[in-house]
């Protein structure tokens, strides 16, 4: 975590409070600062970058679901340092209106449409097939749906959305942990100015790098990149692919170095060693590596 005590920060996620790109950001920061929530992963990189906002909290990638590809694009067209990642389990809960004392709870046959944002209803497919009388609604965020679902009287709608959300917009959780599978996670990465001052690498600790480039079009260029880190001993736990937009199949490529804190000068020699091997090389930031805590 980033070690920020006694100084209140503004950090930024997309969604509104109780989505889960909230609660991750406050699992990463604590619940001190000030957290702003904007609608769009764009915004985001325009708060950070202009630093309206100090630092912000961005989905990349779901054990189920994969990349959220937009946030790579976006990490290659703006002027931003990584400077931290956090993994944030998630738990999909079917959340419906509280009932007054003269109603009846509502039975899990009588709901009709149950609202979410499309990757969670993605993730929660065998659900709908065992409930076949339900319809999945597309809506903006997780925890958006839940207020939607708060907001209205109608009795035979639901939300599939965080255990948060649900104390948030007073919700009854009429049934826990519907995605289709308990081992769900996403990772987020904390994204900050360019000209902010980036902590000092700690002693005997795991980090990551994050490099994005492009490359000729010739035999061999990405085997002779990769090979470097591997001739050298070193991870690499993520390779990602997006095309270029205003290109004809061209290819930006990220990757995610694995290294020891005592391997930090090597890793940035070989870095340097890459540089006439590429069109185009861009040091996303070093960061602590985060630890999936089941």
């Amino acid at each position: 975590m980033i070690s920020k005590q006694g100084m209140k920060r503004t950090i930024c996620y997309q969604g509104i409070p109780g989505a889960f790109s909230h609660i991750a950001a406050q699992g990463f920061f604590g619940n001190q600062h000030t957290f702003t929530g904007l609608s769009t992963f764009y915004d985001i990189f325009k708060e950070v970058e202009k630093e309206k906002a100090d630092y912000g909290v961005i989905p990349v990638e779901n054990s189920l679901a994969g990349s959220v590809v937009e946030n790579y694009d976006l990490l290659y067209t703006h002027n931003v340092s990584v400077t931290g990642e956090y993994y944030q389990p998630i738990r999909h809960n079917l959340l419906v209106r509280k009932t007054t004392q003269k109603e009846k709870p509502i039975a899990l046959k009588e709901i009709q449409k149950v609202y979410s944002h499309p990757k969670a209803l993605e993730q929660c497919v065998q659900f709908f097939r065992k409930h076949r009388h339900m319809n999945p609604v597309v809506y903006n965020d997780t925890a958006e749906a839940a207020r939607f679902i708060a907001s209205t009287e109608e009795r035979n709608i639901a939300a599939i959305a965080s255990q948060e959300a649900a104390t948030l917009y007073d919700l009854d959780i009429h049934k826990v942990d519907i995605q289709d599978n308990p081992n769900n996670w996403t990772r987020f990465l904390i994204i900050t100015s360019l000209h902010r001052k980036q902590d000092i690498l700690a002693h005997n600790t795991m980090y990551k790098c994050s490099l994005m480039f492009t490359l000729p079009h010739k035999p061999g260029s990405l085997h002779s990149i990769i090979g470097i880190f591997a001739n050298a001993h070193l991870n690499l736990s993520k390779i990602e692919s997006r095309p270029i937009h205003g290109t004809t199949f061209e290819y930006v490529f990220c990757i995610d170095v694995e290294f020891h804190s005592h391997d930090y000068s090597l890793v940035r020699d070989l870095i340097q060693s890459c540089v006439e091997m590429t069109n185009e090389i861009k040091v996303l930031g070093y960061y602590r590596k985060a630890h999936i805590e089941k």
